[in-house]
C-alpha cells in the first residue's frame, strides 16, 4: 500500500495570503497618496497637463466603445487632421475599464483616479506573484513588488497613466516563459490574455515588451533546443504567435498610416534628450521624499553645471539605495553560482531582458537601431525601456534579500532584519505629498458646452485664445461634453495645420484668419477673454459683427460666434 500524498490546501485558503498582501499594498498606497480617497471624485494630479489629457483619451475611448468604435482613431482634436488618437497612446484597454466603471459610478474623474491608484497596487502585486512563483520567499517577493511599483522612474511619471499601468508586464513575460517551457494550451491562453491586456494599455510599453519577449525566447531556446521546434510545439506556438501578431498589427497599423499620411517624424535630438545615460541610473525623481529642493541645491553647489546630468526629464532611473545594494548582492551571488548547477532559463531570460533594455534605453544604441527596426523610430523616449530593466533589477534584489536572510540563523534576528529592510524601503521609496488639483465635473462645466452639443449647426469649433505648448487640455476636457471636432489639441505629435492656425490667430482672427478658419471647415469660434480684455472683444465685434461673424451665445467669460461666409450671405440675400 503506497503512502498517500499530502492533500493540497483548498483554493480559498491559498488565496488568503494574497488577499492579505493586496490589503497591505493598498494600505501603503493610501498612506502615500493621502488625501486622494477624500478627493477622488473631483480632483486629479499632480498637474492639469498630461493627466487631464489622459482623462480626455480615456473618455474618448469609452465614448467610442459605447458607440461600437465607429471613429476610434479619428479623435475630435486637431481638426481637420485625421487619426489624431494615433498621435499618442490610445489607452483603449483602460478606456474599456472606465466605460464599465461609469455604468456603476458615472464619474470619469473618479474612474481615472481608480486606474491611477490601482496601477500601483496591481503592479506591486503582480511582480510579487511572479517572483513568488519563481521560488523566492514571501518577504523578498513582497518587497520587490514595492520596489517596482514605487521606483523613481514611476514617481517621475505620475502624470503619465500609460506608463504607470504596467501590471500586465510581469504576467505577460512569466506566461511567455511558461508557454515556451511547458507548451500547454492553458499557458498559451494565459499568455495571450496578458499579452492582449498589455497591448490594449497603450503604444509605448506594448511595443517595447517585444524585446524582453525575444530575450526570454532566446534563453528558453538555449535550454529546450529541438523540443521547441518539434511538430508538437509548433502546432501550439505558431497559432499563438499569429494571434498575437494579428492583434499587434491591428493596433499599430493606424499608427503607421497616420505617421505616413501626416509626414510625422522623430528627430535624433529627441532621442538624445530622452535617452538614458549612466548618470540617469543614479538620478532620483524630484518626487522622492529624500530628494527635495535643498538636496538639489546642494547637488548644484557641488557639481555646478554637471548637476544637470542628474536632473534630465524622463531620466530619473535610480532604483533607490537599498534596492540597488540588494540588486548587486543578488546578481553577484547568481553569477558565482552559475557553475554549481543548471542555469534557470527564466532567471537567465530576465537577466538578458534587463541587459537588452538597458542598452536600448541609451540614445547611442537606440538611434541607429531605429533606422532598421520597424516602429522603433516612432518612440521618442528610449529611457522608458527602464520599465523592463526595473523588473530585472527587483528580481535580483529579491534574491539578494533571500540570501541575506538565509545567512541569519536565529528566527528572531531574521525577522528583525526583514522588518528593518521593509521599514527602510517604505521610507526611502515614499513620494512627497502630491498636489491634487480641483477639476470641475461634467455638470459643473460652462453651459456653453451643452449649448454646442445641442446645436446641429455647430459642426467644428476653435477655442480662442489658442495656447500652444500643452496648455489646451482644459479645452479638450470641455469637449467631452459635446464631442464635436475642435481645432485645438495636445498630444505626442502636433500637426502642421495646428501651427499654421496658431501663428495666424494668436488671440482673435482678423480678415485672412476668418478665411483660413472657413477653409478648415470651422463653423464656430468659442472665445474666452478675461475681464481686462473686454475692450478688445468689443472692438473686435464692432469691426466684424454681421460681416465675418455673428454672436450666437454668451455667458460670463465665454462668447460663441458663428462664422459667416460673405459670398454665401450675399447670395442668400
Amino acid at each position: 500500500m503506497t503512502e498517500e500524498s499530502p492533500k493540497r490546501a483548498p483554493r480559498w485558503r491559498r488565496a488568503l495570503p494574497w488577499l492579505g498582501l493586496a490589503l497591505l499594498f493598498t494600505a501603503g498606497c493610501l498612506v502615500y497618496f493621502w488625501p486622494l480617497p477624500l478627493l477622488w471624485g473631483d480632483h486629479i494630479g499632480p498637474t492639469l497637463g498630461d493627466p487631464l489629457f489622459n482623462l480626455w483619451v480615456l473618455k474618448w475611448g469609452a465614448h467610442q466603445i459605447r458607440l461600437g468604435l465607429p471613429d476610434l482613431w479619428d479623435a475630435n482634436i486637431y481638426y481637420p487632421s485625421r487619426g489624431a488618437l494615433a498621435f499618442s497612446d490610445h489607452l483603449l484597454g483602460p478606456a474599456a475599464q472606465l466605460a464599465l466603471f461609469e455604468t456603476v459610478v458615472p464619474n470619469a474623474i473618479a474612474g481615472y483616479n481608480l486606474l491611477f491608484f490601482s496601477s500601483f497596487v496591481a503592479s506591486a502585486l503582480t511582480v510579487a506573484w511572479v517572483l513568488r512563483r519563481s521560488g523566492l520567499s514571501w518577504v523578498a517577493s513582497a518587497m520587490a513588488g514595492w520596489m517596482f511599483a514605487f521606483s523613481s522612474f514611476r514617481l517621475w511619471h505620475l502624470t503619465h497613466l500609460q506608463v504607470l499601468i504596467a501590471q500586465w508586464i510581469p504576467l505577460t513575460l512569466w506566461f511567455w516563459d511558461r508557454l515556451l517551457a511547458r507548451r500547454t494550451v492553458k499557458d498559451a491562453a494565459l499568455f495571450l490574455l496578458f499579452y492582449l491586456l498589455n497591448l490594449s494599455g497603450g503604444s509605448y510599453l506594448a511595443y517595447m515588451i517585444h524585446f524582453p519577449l525575444l530575450a526570454i525566447f532566446l534563453s528558453r531556446a538555449a535550454s529546450e533546443r529541438r523540443e521547441l521546434v518539434s511538430l508538437r510545439s509548433l502546432r501550439l506556438l505558431i497559432p499563438v504567435v499569429l494571434i498575437a501578431g494579428v492583434a499587434a498589427f491591428a493596433i499599430y497599423l493606424p499608427y503607421a498610416r497616420v505617421t505616413h499620411a501626416q509626414g510625422l517624424v522623430r528627430y535624433r535630438s529627441e532621442y538624445r534628450a530622452f535617452g538614458a545615460r549612466l548618470s540617469s541610473y543614479f538620478s532620483p525623481a524630484d518626487e522622492n521624499l529624500y530628494f527635495g529642493e535643498g538636496v538639489r541645491k546642494r547637488l548644484g553647489q557641488i557639481l555646478g553645471e554637471g548637476a544637470k546630468m542628474f536632473l534630465r526629464p524622463e531620466n530619473r532611473l535610480f532604483a533607490g539605495f537599498l534596492p540597488t545594494a540588494l540588486f548587486f548582492v543578488g546578481a553577484v551571488a547568481a553569477w558565482r553560482r552559475r557553475r554549481e548547477g543548471p542555469v534557470d532559463p527564466w532567471a537567465r531570460g530576465l537577466a538578458l531582458s534587463g541587459l537588452f533594455c538597458f542598452l536600448l534605453s541609451s540614445a547611442k544604441i537606440y538611434a541607429p537601431l531605429s533606422r532598421v527596426i520597424p516602429g522603433l523610430s516612432g518612440m521618442r523616449v528610449p529611457a522608458r525601456f527602464y520599465v523592463f530593466v526595473s523588473l530585472t533589477l527587483v528580481y535580483f534584489a529579491a534574491r539578494g534579500i533571500d540570501l541575506l536572510l538565509s545567512r541569519v540563523s536565529r528566527p528572531g534576528a531574521r525577522t528583525a532584519l526583514a522588518t528593518a529592510m521593509a521599514l527602510f524601503l517604505a521610507v526611502e521609496l515614499a513620494p512627497r505629498p502630491i498636489r491634487w488639483e480641483r477639476l470641475p465635473r461634467e455638470e459643473e462645466l460652462p453651459k456653453a458646452y451643452a449649448w454646442i452639443r445641442d446645436q446641429p449647426s455647430v459642426r467644428a469649433i476653435v477655442e480662442l485664445p489658442m495656447r500652444p505648448g500643452g496648455v489646451e487640455t482644459d479645452y479638450l476636457y470641455a469637449s467631452t461634453l459635446h464631442w464635436k471636432p475642435i481645432a485645438n489639441g495636445f498630444s505626442g505629435y502636433t500637426p502642421e495645420i495646428y501651427w499654421r492656425l496658431a501663428k495666424r490667430i494668436p488671440l482673435v482672427p482678423q480678415g485672412d484668419g476668418f478665411a483660413l478658419l472657413r477653409a478648415m471647415g470651422i463653423t464656430h469660434i468659442v472665445l474666452h477673454l478675461q475681464a481686462d480684455q473686454e475692450r478688445l472683444e468689443r472692438h473686435w465685434e464692432r469691426r466684424f459683427e454681421g460681416w465675418r461673424m455673428k454672436k450666437v451665445y454668451e455667458e460670463e467669460g465665454i462668447a460663441i460666434y458663428r462664422l459667416i461666409d460673405p459670398d454665401v450671405e450675399t447670395a442668400s440675400e
